[in-house]
């Protein structure tokens, strides 16, 4: 899951080609400096800078994160969709400031639909996440009507800053490679670089190196590693889909015999779609979760029947939300540990 921040009513930003063209790049890297992306989109530095801070400034970016993956540090990914009764306002803030002072998640979203809330956590083993369920729908108590476990993510099909119908430019596909999920040791100061960085991408080395002591080649030094080995896999800007005048919808898929003639089919499927924005494989009632970025309601139903249609009754339940509000959002939790 990745780039849902805000989704309350904002004022709608209107974008030119050479926005948009910013935008892409830094969705393939947010720590691309403003003379390369100057040269690639034929602006001034300056003109390039003074559009990023207007971004930030109307709220259409909302800062930096690092990608991290957490197989790498020993953590494995997981999904729950709660429903609850609708508690008072001052319950539902004390709910949600429960939710967000859990260190083993990553997000904390709320939605309309079946479901009110849905937490991404990162668990070492199925023990583990068993412990984080039992917390959570113990803080919920009476108000919990029921939950859904989207079971741990095995496979990446899609990950996107922003979805093909938005850029409407040529750009490279991001299809993930299947890798073999392996855990990389990292010491207390690769953790240090990663705690600074998780929620602040954009800082400059030299503030990252002050911060724990190290030089600032120490530290370029350390990042490039993390990145050969996978531990991080990109630098990437939190985009608040609302100013553009997009909503953001999960989509929890159960496709029958999901054999790998299939799942190939369905990675090309997703892959083209103009709407998805992120998608995984899951183990659960539910073996696809995907996020679809789209300005009406009518492309969300294209995207569902191009879904439906490509595997005719094979498709035997799916749940359509729609995000309303992020309340916490980040690729390294508290509770990660060396």
């Amino acid at each position: 899951m990745r780039v849902l921040e805000q989704f309350e009513k904002e004022k709608r930003i209107k974008l030119d080609l050479k926005d948009k063209k910013i935008l892409s790049i830094l969705a393939k890297n947010a720590r691309t400096p403003a003379t390369v992306i100057a040269k690639e989109v034929g602006l001034s530095r300056d003109a390039v800078s003074y559009r990023i801070k207007n971004y930030m400034k109307n709220k259409v970016l909302q800062g930096y994160r690092v990608l991290i993956d957490p197989d790498k540090l020993g953590y494995q990914s997981y999904h729950l969709f709660i429903q609850v009764d609708p508690p008072s306002k001052e319950k539902e803030k004390e709910l949600i400031e429960k939710f967000k002072s859990y260190p083993f998640t990553k997000a904390v979203l709320k939605f309309s639909g079946k479901y009110d809330y849905e937490f991404a956590i990162i668990a070492r083993d199925i023990y583990e996440l068993d412990k984080y369920l039992r917390r959570i729908t113990s803080d919920c108590g009476e108000y919990l009507q029921d939950y859904e476990v989207v079971l741990m993510i095995t496979e990446f099909y899609i990950e996107k800053s922003f979805p093909k119908s938005f850029l409407k430019i040529k750009e490279e596909d991001e299809m993930p490679v299947k890798k073999e999920k392996e855990k990389i040791n990292l010491d207390k100061k690769d953790l240090a670089i990663l705690r600074v960085m998780a929620n602040n991408a954009e800082l400059p080395l030299y503030a990252v190196a002050n911060r724990i002591r190290l030089s600032a080649d120490a530290v370029k030094y350390r990042l490039k590693k993390m990145m050969n080995n996978g531990v991080i896999k990109k630098f990437i800007p939190v985009v608040n889909f609302a100013t553009l005048g997009y909503s953001v919808y999960a989509v929890l898929i159960n496709i029958r015999g999901l054999t790998e003639k299939k799942e190939a089919k369905l990675r090309q499927v997703l892959n083209m779609d103009k709407n998805i924005l992120w998608a995984v494989k899951t183990i659960g009632r539910f073996n696809v979760l995907t996020y679809v970025c789209v300005s009406n309601t009518d492309e969300l139903h294209q995207t569902l029947l191009n879904i439906r249609s490509q595997f005719p009754g094979e498709v035997n339940d799916y749940e359509t939300l729609i995000a309303y509000q992020s309340y916490k959002y980040t690729y390294l939790p508290e509770g990660i540990e060396i």
